[in-house]
């Protein structure tokens, strides 16, 4: 366990680091596995966080299980696939740039992403919209 608990929160450091860029916020797991964020030194709850940090600190605690999960439990049949709902809510600019260099170090084979955030679809190769008529939900 203190094995998987290493991995996990390296690679949760790792993916924080790359969506957060300040020198002054850094991240890490408890031992229950539970995210902790420091700023300048101090410990910050999770609710005192902004939109943009809330969602890095999420999203890189996704990723990271993600590639735990995978690495650990060699009968999973979907391991080269990743799926990701609204994972950059609240992101700046910046933050969606940092995206796809998150992405990009992940190396997964198929990764789909629902979002209604058009910054995306500059570093994805397919895109399929999906519109909501009435209570029905086509591709357009």
């Amino acid at each position: 366990m203190v094995n998987i608990h290493y991995h996990f929160d390296q690679l949760f450091q790792e993916w924080f680091s790359i969506l957060i860029e300040d020198e002054n916020t850094y991240s890490r797991l408890d031992d229950a596995f539970a995210p902790i964020i420091l700023q300048n030194g101090y410990e910050v709850a999770f609710t005192d966080l902004s939109g943009g940090e809330k969602t890095s600190a999420a999203l890189a605690y996704r990723l990271a299980l993600n590639r735990v999960i995978t690495t650990l439990i060699h009968t999973i049949n979907t391991k080269d696939l990743l799926i990701l709902d609204e994972p950059t809510d609240g992101f700046s600019i910046e933050q969606l740039d940092k995206v796809r260099e998150v992405l990009e170090r992940l190396q997964s084979k198929q990764t789909i992403i629902v979002s209604h955030e058009s910054k995306i679809e500059s570093f994805v190769n397919n895109v399929i919209r999906i519109q909501k008529e009435g209570h029905v939900s086509g591709v357009i």
